[in-house]
Parts: C-alpha cells; sequence; structure tokens
C-alpha cells in the first residue's frame, strides 16, 4: 500500500506521513513517521511498525504532537503522547526532552507502566 500524508507543517517544511497495514479484518495500524520535504529525510520513523498514530497534530512549524497506540493492544496504558521537534531533532514524553533515537523505547516502557 501507498503512503499517505497525515498531516504537513504550517511552512510546509515537514510532513507526517504513515504507511497503514491490516492487522485484522477492517483493523488498521498507521505507523507514523516525520519526513523534511525538501530532503526527503526521515526525522523520525518508530522501528517497531506496530505503532499507530491516531493523530498528529503540529504546534509549530517545527513541532509535532503526535497520539500513539501500539497493536495489538493490552498494555496496562492503552496510549502515549510524544512531541517531536524536528528542528532541534529531539522527542518529548510527558515533559521529558530525549534524543529522538530514546523515544520509542521511553514510550514502550511507558505503555507497560500502569
Amino acid at each position: 500500500m501507498d503512503s499517505e500524508i497525515m498531516s504537513t507543517s504550517p511552512d510546509g517544511r515537514y510532513t507526517v506521513r504513515t504507511t497503514p497495514w491490516e492487522a485484522r479484518n477492517t483493523l488498521w495500524v498507521y505507523p507514523p513517521e516525520v519526513v523534511a520535504q525538501d530532503t526527503g529525510r526521515v526525522v523520525f520513523r518508530f522501528a517497531d511498525t506496530h505503532w499507530s498514530a491516531d493523530s498528529s497534530t503540529w504546534e509549530s512549524a517545527s513541532r509535532v504532537r503526535l497520539a500513539l497506540r501500539k497493536y495489538p493492544g493490552g498494555q496496562p496504558r492503552g496510549s502515549v503522547v510524544a512531541c517531536i521537534d524536528c528542528a532541534l531533532g529531539t522527542g518529548e514524553f510527558e515533559g521529558r526532552r530525549m534524543a529522538l533515537a530514546s523515544l520509542e523505547a521511553v514510550l514502550d516502557d511507558a505503555l507497560q507502566a500502569a
């Protein structure tokens, strides 16, 4: 399946794209990736394609808020919200800023916390 654009930053420099896949009959997973439009560089992508974005909201020209879940569900915490700052190359979760390379592990841990 082809990728879809979920949202575009206010200045058009970045997009959140997803390549949805059908996990079960009529249950779709939307793994997000944040891409710099001018170069095609992937700013952020989850290693595990089971992450699904429910929404992406741009807070500024370079900062996007992602509401996320992880298939198949059943974790103690059902969803998380993280921010990605494309200009700084950082992620943020619950007020804690970190390198984008650390974000996925932090979010995984948060889903497992009650």
